[in-house]
This record gives C-alpha cells, structure tokens and sequence, in this order.
C-alpha cells in the first residue's frame, strides 16, 4: 500500500472509534478485539500523515484534522455501500434506463399498459416511450437508439426478434346520426361509396395496405375524403363527421362526443396486429427482465423461455 492511500475497513474502524470515543465499545461493535482497531487506526494516520485521535488512558478525543476526516470517511463509506448496492441491483436487472419506440395507434391502451407494469414491477427502471413510426423504429434499433418497440409489422431483419403480442380487430368509426348505425349487421360492403378516412401513404403504414387489401378483397370502393397518418386524428375527424373510419378496436378508448364504434364483419385474416420488437445485443439481466415483464402486462407468453422464440427474415 502506498503512502497516502488506506483502506475501507481503516476508515470503518476510525468511524466506529469517532462515534462511540471509546475503543473497547468501537470494537465489540466491530466484533474485533482492541488491539487490531488500534493498529488499524495508527495504520490509517500513518498513511494519511495526520493525528486523527488523542488519546490517554482515561479518555479518546478528535484531533481537528480528526473532526474533519470523519465527515469525509462517513461520507466515503455511504458511497461505497451504494455503489455495490448499484452494482448488485444492475446485475439483478433493477436499474437503467430503457427507451422504446411505439406506433402512435398503440399510445392509447397499450403503452399505458406497459407504463404501468413497469412501474409496478421495476420501479427502479428509467422508462423512455418515444411515439414514431414503424420503419422509424426498426432503423432506431439497428443503430442502437432504442432498446424495444411496438410496431405493427414485425422487424423483418434476422438480428431483430418480434413476438406478436396483440392481434385485435378492426372496429368501424361512426359519427353521430350516420346510417350505419340503424342496420343489426354491418359488413365490408356496406362501405362501398362511402365517405371514408383512412391512413395516408407517407406514414399509414400497414394500417393503410390492410385497409387497401380488404377493400380488394371485398370489391368495394370507399369514397376517400381525407387521409392522415394517425388513428387519433381520424377519430377526430369522424368526431367532425367527415366520414367514417376503420380502426384498430384499441382506439375505441377514446371518448369523443360525437363518434361511436361498432362491429363490422370482415374476413378475419384482416386484424390489426402489434409486435414487440428487441433489438439486437440486449441480453442484459435488466432487458430480459423487462422483456418478461412487458410480455406480461400484455398476458403473452414468453417464447425465449419456450425456447421457441420467432425471428423474420
């Protein structure tokens, strides 16, 4: 040991002495007998140069440079203490930082969902929810940025798992007042020529080809009024009554005086699907307790458990 440098166990032992001014009850706290604290303690003035201590054969009292260090020895112990603390907590996987991205459809139920899982379970993890687009995403964990996402496509990469976590249908959007609410039974057909809202090219995504397949496949041929990338704007443009909308039955959460939902018979392989996605080298404790975590909170089971876990191509 050089001079100048000490040890924790010296400045424990210098606390314990500071405190209770007495060596032999420093020592029964220590569990150590008198005479190695002592030789600790002038082990740790000859290092640091200093007298810490004065001491007589009735009494222990701090030297000035004494009163001084133990506040810094004190603080150095708590620091320590919490810096294994830290380290122990991160190889159980409780503490970091996480940042997901998530299509804007799934903001409404889904994000809040895991929001609170994780808060539930993992409080000591820093949770970022970043709203962005599918391919946004998928670029994002390919580069490192993100950590997860919700997407309604899968990763379509080999190094990228997604596990399909929702499958739900699409519902139809009514504003106030509109036909379609009279009839017991609404189906594809029953849209063709009408006045619809759907997903633009630029940013609709899968949302935008599900709606264009099913319109092939149905025969028919809504009448397109106004196309916008997110699921709350639409809803808030049949709120207007522009129209009406195909949405992911999620978006029904919202509450807008002048738009209803209801049921429509469509061919069931049209859904809308949504995927966690994890991005490549994230095999930490802390990730694949968040992972089991998030698959959780939306009751899927885990296939990396099952040893069966999907990857696209």
């Amino acid at each position: 040991m050089s001079k100048g440098s000490f040890e924790l166990h010296q400045l424990r032992c210098f606390v314990a002495v500071a405190e209770e001014l007495n060596f032999r009850r420093a020592a029964a706290r220590l569990n150590m007998t008198q005479p190695p604290l002592s030789r600790q303690i002038m082990l740790l003035e000859d290092r640091i140069g200093l007298t810490l201590l004065e001491r007589s054969n009735r009494s222990v009292r701090l030297t000035p440079a004494g009163t001084s260090f133990l506040a810094s020895a004190i603080d150095l112990l708590q620091r320590a203490e919490y810096a294994v603390l830290s380290a122990r907590q991160a190889a159980r996987g409780e503490v970091g930082t996480v940042a997901m991205g998530f299509v804007p459809s799934a903001a409404l139920e889904f994000v809040p969902r895991i929001v609170t899982a994780l808060r539930e379970q993992m409080p000591g993890i820093r949770f970022d929810p970043i709203e962005m687009m599918s391919y946004e995403i998928v670029e994002a964990m390919h580069s490192g940025r993100l950590d997860f996402g919700l997407t309604r496509t899968t990763g379509r990469n080999r190094e990228i798992e997604s596990i399909q976590v929702v499958r739900e249908p699409f519902v139809l959007a009514l504003p106030g007042g509109h036909r379609l609410h009279e009839p017991a039974r609404v189906s594809a057909a029953d849209l063709d020529g009408e006045a619809f809202i759907g997903f633009s090219a630029e940013r609709g995504g899968f949302l935008r080809e599900t709606h264009r397949a099913l319109f092939a496949t149905a025969g028919i041929a809504p009448r397109i009024v106004q196309e916008v990338s997110q699921t709350q704007t639409i809803v808030a443009l049949v709120n207007a009554g522009l129209g009406v909308a195909l949405v992911p039955r999620s978006a029904s959460a919202m509450q807008m005086q002048n738009v209803s939902f209801r049921s429509i018979e469509i061919p069931p392989e049209f859904t809308s699907s949504l995927y966690l996605n994890l991005a490549p080298n994230r095999s930490t404790p802390m990730h694949d307790r968040l992972r089991r975590t998030i698959l959780e909170a939306f009751d899927t089971p885990d296939p990396k458990a099952r040893r069966a876990a999907v990857r696209f191509d």
